[in-house]
């Protein structure tokens, strides 16, 4: 099946990043990520492979229950289906009616932290991963999930994830932070300067955007960020220091993240892709666009030092949020020729210095 955009967007077009929203999706962003036909059909694929006849199967984070619906057509005996927003769970219960599965889905409207399930699972299948892989906090859900739900030998969906980072230089999306020109879903409900002063920040610099940076932006290798796989068990705050040589000249504007993950067997989801006509991009998670504010003009050699910084917001109760740190330098030869420094929340630049100014990183002043 070819599923159709729900949107018109752009290669560079910042989008605010759903990531940060995720307590206040509605159903017009989960109609968009039910026309992402990359994430669509390498779901559906995964899912029809893995789950077996008479599994018992655990949707973590159902949304609209689509995972759930394909797992039941592939003959799972029952799927208990989490999901923390009651009017999507609602939508999700009438799409098992009527499909007629209904006596098979168990609904339950809490967060899974809360939840104790009356035996373990077969299969774990969760979709709650951001365009940067854990910018919806999925590493310690799933860590959770896998340690109380799942049978020993059991299996999972997704079976590992990598997310990635690489420096680009891209004028356009940096002009449309510059002048706050960010597209949204639904400008009543979602807009930058709302978020902006959620985070604490005013500086349009100080976020990171949904954005189809393509390929020909890049200055340099991509890097690997982060590893989940085989062992989920690993601190959710870290900090990490990144070297990338420039191999072409150009302006540096930011860094562009993204993930790829082994979802089954012979099943990969790279959202890496930026041909948005063919529909090699994702519709729903884009890019991560992480910006600078002041743009450097870099030569092929030049060294980029980046020290990447992940962090819990001063609420500790508050979920599904961090707080992003991008900062470092540029070396030509031994010449420091540019700094940068960005970061969420700017009321956090000054309270986390041991951990989001390594030994590597000069200082910024």
């Amino acid at each position: 099946m070819k599923y159709q955009p729900f949107m018109d967007y752009y290669p560079e077009q910042p989008w605010l990043p759903f990531s940060e929203l995720l307590m206040e999706w509605e159903e017009k962003f989960h109609k968009l990520m039910l026309n992402d036909h990359l994430r669509m059909v390498a779901y559906e694929t995964a899912i029809k492979s893995v789950v077996k006849q008479g599994d018992v199967v655990l949707d973590l984070g159902a949304g609209t229950g689509i995972l759930s619906q394909w797992a039941l057509e592939a003959g799972a005996k029952k799927v208990y289906a989490i999901e923390m927003d009651l009017e999507i769970l609602k939508i999700a219960v009438q799409r098992i009616i009527r499909f007629d599965f209904s006596e098979r889905f168990i609904p339950i409207n809490r967060l899974s932290y809360e939840v104790s399930l009356p035996e373990k699972v077969d299969v774990v299948i969760s979709e709650i991963i951001g365009n940067l892989a854990d910018n919806e906090d999925f590493q310690p859900i799933i860590q959770d999930a896998l340690k109380r739900f799942l049978k020993p030998g059991g299996r999972a969906i997704p079976q590992s994830v990598f997310s990635y980072i690489v420096p680009i230089a891209s004028d356009k999306a940096y002009q449309c932070v510059k002048t706050k020109n960010i597209a949204t879903l639904d400008p009543s409900k979602y807009s930058l300067a709302g978020l902006l002063k959620d985070k604490h920040s005013v500086n349009p610099f100080n976020m990171y955007y949904d954005t189809v940076l393509p390929s020909t932006c890049y200055l340099s290798k991509p890097e690997q960020l982060k590893c989940y796989e085989g062992q989920w068990d690993q601190p959710s705050v870290y900090s990490l220091d990144m070297k990338f040589v420039i191999d072409r000249p150009g302006m540096l504007t930011g860094f562009k993240g993204y993930f790829v993950a082994n979802l089954a067997k012979d099943v990969l989801l790279d959202i890496s892709g930026d041909d948005i006509i063919a529909r090699t991009a994702s519709d729903s998670w884009k890019h991560a666009y992480l910006p600078i504010e002041m743009p450097i003009a870099v030569h092929t050699g030049d060294v980029l030092h980046l020290a990447f910084s992940r962090f819990n917001p001063p609420e500790s109760s508050n979920y599904f949020r961090q707080i992003y740190r991008w900062q470092g330098f540029v070396e030509r030869g031994s010449e420091i020729i540019g700094k940068f420094d960005q970061c969420l929340d700017e009321s956090q630049l000054n309270h986390h210095q041991s951990q989001c100014q390594p030994s590597v990183l000069p200082s910024l002043a």
